[in-house]
């Protein structure tokens, strides 16, 4: 455990436990040395790990899980990259950093698959400039380790097949729940999908047992665990709080560079869904910081109702995005308008004049472009 949380834990007279640990029943905690802890409420927090993918199984030597990439001591003269999502996503923009020859797999026809199209779109170009192989719409259907390098045999839509070589690969195919084998049975919990099940304030359908982070179905994103943490440790000491996170609320953030942020409404689901919007954009080679400072690639992206003209959802990739977001969070947190922003003066130069320009476009003002 980082160290930093040790002190924490030990600052605010938590007792920490280190082993492995099983549900007898309701209240009842086992021990692997023997032990057994007694409490009123229990709260399941036993986090993920990677997912295996049949045919592409980790040996943790030359075909890695997230895990393993971080543990590597040395690195390797090239990797091939299965997954572009966040993680994917991350690694491709480290690893091309420190010189690696990186190709990066992608199943479907976008980098970033639960991201808005336009940001994706946005990304594929600049890691591509960057450098990074990225190979969209094609799945990866075999895998080859009996030569020096790792050979995995991809194919397009059309079922044309290209063979891909490196010396390691990264396999990043989502996250899987780590709920097996931690007694739940015992208590009459059910999981779907590998999942617990939750209401209000995360408890479960027994009484007096939470879950919370990503044994739950809800974004696994460190800060929607923390935030779902805090919910559930206030309803069980009986402070008012809220019920559930909302969705609509959860700030993405992907740490590569441009650095991609968002929340809320994607302009895909608004015309998969027939919500009526507004999209306005705005370039970060508009704002003078952003220039002064060779950070002129990226956009911020918003949609807002165009009849009542709340904000919808906010896309952003560039310089400190995953900073920028939460300006633009708070004021549809804060039910404001874009006028709110737009009027609100910001400093310049400074990064976060494109949110005022942003919204001063809502309605046609902008005046930096």
């Amino acid at each position: 455990m980082n160290k930093g949380i040790e002190f924490l834990l030990k600052k605010n007279k938590v007792e920490l436990i280190k082993g492995e640990a099983r549900i007898e029943n309701v209240g009842k905690i086992g021990l692997s040395d023997g032990r057994t802890i007694y409490g009123k409420n229990i709260i399941i927090a036993t986090g993920s790990r990677p997912s295996a993918v049949p045919g592409f199984e980790f040996d943790h030597q030359r075909v890695l899980s997230s895990n393993d990439i971080l543990a590597m001591q040395t690195l390797p003269k090239s990797l091939i990259i299965l997954g572009a999502g966040a993680i994917g996503c991350e690694f491709s923009y480290v690893m091309n950093t420190f010189g690696i020859k990186v190709t990066l797999v992608e199943m479907v026809d976008q980098v970033l698959p639960f991201e808005d199209d336009e940001i994706a779109a946005q990304l594929k170009k600049a890691f591509t400039k960057s450098g990074i192989d990225v190979l969209t719409g094609h799945k990866a259907v075999s895998m080859d380790k009996s030569g020096k390098d790792i050979a995995v045999t991809l194919a397009d839509g059309n079922g044309k097949q290209q063979v891909v070589e490196a010396e390691k690969v990264l396999c990043v195919f989502g996250r899987r729940p780590n709920t097996e084998d931690i007694g739940l049975e015992k208590i009459g919990i059910e999981t779907e999908k590998g999942y617990i099940p939750v209401g209000a304030y995360y408890q479960t359908a027994v009484s007096h047992v939470f879950a919370i982070g990503d044994v739950v179905a809800t974004p696994l994103l460190a800060h929607v665990a923390s935030k779902e943490a805090e919910i559930a440790i206030e309803y069980i000491a009986g402070h008012g709080t809220e019920k559930k996170i909302d969705v609509d609320a959860i700030p993405s953030a992907i740490y590569c560079e441009p650095q991609v942020a968002s929340f809320g409404l994607r302009e895909s689901q608004a015309k998969a869904n027939g919500i009526q919007y507004k999209k306005t954009v705005f370039p970060y080679s508009a704002i003078g910081k952003a220039v002064a400072i060779d950070k002129g690639e990226g956009l911020v992206k918003v949609l807002t109702d165009p009849t009542s003209r709340e904000i919808l959802g906010c896309h952003i990739i560039g310089h400190d995005a995953t900073e920028l977001i939460h300006e633009l969070l708070l004021a549809k947190s804060a039910e404001l308008l874009p006028d709110d922003i737009a009027r609100m003066v910001h400093a310049h130069p400074s990064l976060s004049e494109i949110l005022m320009e942003v919204m001063r476009g809502t309605s046609g003002e902008a005046i930096h472009i």
